[in-house]
């Protein structure tokens, strides 16, 4: 009796440990709405952005609703080991948080329909000493349209 409820009960720590993952590595082509959201740590209140994105043969093309620097953006992509290497190919002024642009290394979290993209910037050091040590993250939350 004994034996058979440890047998019972290493089957279920084995099933309990065997979750599958939902994340994937590669990023579904297509056409995605979301938001922006920039987190300060400074500031209780996230801001947010809403934006499309399109993602096709390893090119993307970004579009923010509003009258908001930038407006868009578009580029090349890899995907590699949940890390998502963006380089933007515009010309930009100076005058905006150039975080706000899709470019460098992101962690990606797909599951085929939604989409995340998170980058932490480091603390700013060009802006208000009084907030120098803030710390910013630039997520990009999207789900799937087509």
């Amino acid at each position: 009796m004994k034996a058979a409820i440890y047998i019972l009960l290493f089957t279920l720590c084995l099933s309990f440990g065997c979750k599958k993952s939902s994340r994937v590595d590669v990023i579904t082509e297509g056409n995605y709405t979301g938001v922006l959201v920039v987190t300060n740590s400074v500031k209780s209140v996230p801001e947010t952005t809403p934006i499309s994105i399109t993602l096709k043969d390893g090119k993307f093309n970004i579009t923010a609703s509003g009258n908001l620097k930038p407006a868009g953006g578009k580029g090349t992509y890899a995907i590699k080991n949940g890390i998502g290497n963006f380089v933007d190919e515009g010309i930009w002024t100076a005058d905006f948080d150039w975080n706000r642009i899709l470019n460098g290394e992101y962690n990606v979290k797909s599951s085929g329909v939604d989409l995340t993209l998170t980058r932490k910037a480091n603390p700013q050091t060009h802006i208000d000493p009084a907030t120098s040590y803030a710390t910013l993250t630039y997520e990009y939350i999207l789900k799937r349209v087509d």
